[in-house]
């Protein structure tokens, strides 16, 4: 993954949105796949993962590779599933410690409420590059290591990532059935912008599975 700064982000965004004009309905289709498949919650992180291996597949082939997409699933729609349960259980948490302060006013469950959400929104971070990562093609303990490191060594452009993201939920959301038929599309494009660049930067990696599958 590369190291970006604000500009970069801020391009990517833009970039992003254009790739997503230029590939409307296969994007709107994957976005409309990926809200379906979401619906149940505990399938949100497989159908986050295969939408990042659908759109690769789009910017690397110019179509989607299904075959890449299953294959990701495969190794790694699992550990899709346990990635997306982090957040979530301390998301869970800082609103329990947030309902147990307005009934006490304690100090130290205020305390909780804001370290575990805070620990909430960095795991929530890390899924974005790990992820990316995994669609890519790589595996899942490197990916780890590279999204922390890769968050820390980023921190601002990785709170624009997320604001950027944000901003695109809201306005599909504002728009209702936008979500469902946009979000997705735009939101992992610009992920995927940010953390590999445009397709002809990235280095070509002859032992990842994308790769051989390309191949083939």
């Amino acid at each position: 993954m590369r190291s970006v700064d604000t500009k970069t982000v801020y391009r990517s965004f833009f970039d992003a949105v254009g790739f997503f004009y230029e590939n409307g309905p296969r994007l709107i289709l994957v976005s409309l796949l990926w809200f379906l498949c979401s619906l149940p919650v505990v399938t949100l992180g497989p159908a986050t993962l295969a939408a990042y291996a659908a759109i690769q597949s789009l910017r690397e082939g110019y179509s989607i590779d299904r075959s890449h997409v299953r294959a990701t699933l495969r190794r790694h729609g699992l550990s899709a599933v346990l990635l997306t349960g982090v957040p979530a259980v301390f998301l869970g948490i800082s609103v329990l410690y947030a309902r147990q302060y307005v009934a006490s006013r304690s100090a130290l469950t205020l305390a909780l409420a804001v370290v575990t959400t805070y620990v909430a929104a960095y795991a929530w971070l890390l899924l974005v590059p790990t992820f990316v990562g995994l669609a890519n093609g790589g595996d899942l303990e490197p990916e780890l290591r590279s999204a922390v490191r890769w968050t820390g060594q980023n921190a601002i452009s990785a709170v624009m990532v997320a604001m950027g993201t944000l901003l695109v939920a809201i306005v599909t959301g504002l728009l209702t059935v936008a979500f469902a038929l946009v979000f997705a599309g735009i939101a992992f494009s610009f992920h995927l912008e940010v953390l590999l660049g445009p397709v002809t930067e990235q280095p070509e990696d002859a032992s990842s599975p994308y790769a051989e599958s390309r191949r083939n």
